[in-house]
Order: structure tokens, then C-alpha cells, then sequence
């Protein structure tokens, strides 16, 4: 996990060195809030595999650097909490976590679009409770990718965006949000 940490610090520092060469930068700080789509397996006391398949309330918070084309965002988000009843027993699952990525843009006129990826540094909090108790508590590095629409409206940007932290075999946590942002400096 270390070196993944630093292999994206490294392209972290590479891009900020790379967008300072192209052109004007801005910075940008953003929340947003949406719904999480989760699927989630979990395995009880006993050893039995259990799937939470639900969707919850997410938010974010972020900031980022970059120019016209690209740029560089990082945050902190919480995915909410899933839950799922079977057999007396009421399995949960809450995400939460930082994310950097490196974010591409094309633009004409106010209306852009976006695609992004990078790392999501994953929490996840489970726990069972009801004829069993037990819990839980795993950190984990994710790929993130996204996509995006938006509208710029003078210094303030709204963007409908759908993200996947955790598409693995034993997961699939997507979000779909609506954020918005605040430009400083630059010509974005």
C-alpha cells in the first residue's frame, strides 16, 4: 500500500509540475452531495457470505489545481450507510475516505465535460448485529474513476458527475452527485 501512496504522490507532483508549464492555473475547493449505489459482501461470525445491495445518502468535500484541459482534485467523502436484514441479523457497511485523481476536461463555451481518475483510499466500518454481534473495520486502496457534465457561470461551476471507488469482485460502490465549485485565479 506504501508504494501506491507514493507512486501517486509522485504523479501527483509530476501533473502540479506539468500544469504550471501549460498554462494559467486556478484553484478550486467543491462539496456535493448524491446517492451511493453499494453492493457489498460481508462474511458473519459463522463464515457465511452476506450481500449488503443498497444506496444511501453521499456527500464530498474536495479541492483542486489546474488550467483549461487539466487539472489535479483531492478529497474527503463518506459514502453513507448500507444495511441489510437476513435471519434476525442486520448487517452494516459505512465508506468513507480521501480520494486524489487527475481530471481531464474539454470545454466549449460555458459547458464542459470531464473524466477523471486516481486512488481512493477507503474506510469501510462493518458491523452485525441482532442473534450475532460482531464488527468490523478494514482500510483499503481503490482505483476512482469518473465522469461529468457541467456548466461554468462565471467564477461558480455546478456538475453532475458519476464515480466508481470499488468496482472489485466482492464490491461495487459507485456514486451519482451533484456538486458545486468555486473558482480563485486563473483563466479555467
Amino acid at each position: 500500500m506504501k508504494k501506491l501512496l507514493f507512486s501517486f504522490l509522485f504523479a501527483f507532483l509530476c501533473s502540479l509540475t506539468l500544469i504550471n508549464v501549460t498554462s494559467a492555473q486556478s484553484f478550486r475547493i467543491g462539496g456535493g452531495v448524491g446517492n451511493t449505489f453499494a453492493e457489498h459482501k460481508l462474511t458473519d461470525i459463522s463464515g457465511d457470505d452476506f450481500k449488503v445491495n443498497d444506496n444511501a445518502l453521499a456527500w464530498k468535500v474536495f479541492a483542486g489545481v489546474g488550467n483549461k484541459f487539466l487539472g489535479i482534485e483531492g478529497g474527503y467523502r463518506s459514502l453513507g450507510k448500507v444495511k441489510d436484514s437476513s435471519s434476525g441479523n442486520t448487517y452494516e457497511s459505512k465508506v468513507t475516505g480521501w480520494d486524489v485523481a487527475a481530471r481531464g476536461k474539454l470545454q466549449i463555451g460555458p459547458i464542459f465535460g470531464f473524466a477523471k481518475a486516481g486512488a481512493f483510499f477507503a474506510k469501510y466500518d462493518n458491523s452485525v448485529s441482532g442473534g450475532q454481534t460482531a464488527s468490523d473495520s478494514d482500510n483499503e486502496t481503490k482505483f476512482l474513476w469518473g465522469v461529468g457534465a457541467g456548466v461554468m457561470l462565471g467564477m461558480f461551476e455546478v456538475r453532475l458527475e458519476w464515480e466508481a471507488m470499488d468496482l472489485s469482485s466482492d464490491a461495487h460502490l459507485s456514486t451519482l452527485g451533484l456538486s458545486g465549485v468555486l473558482h480563485f485565479g486563473g483563466d479555467e
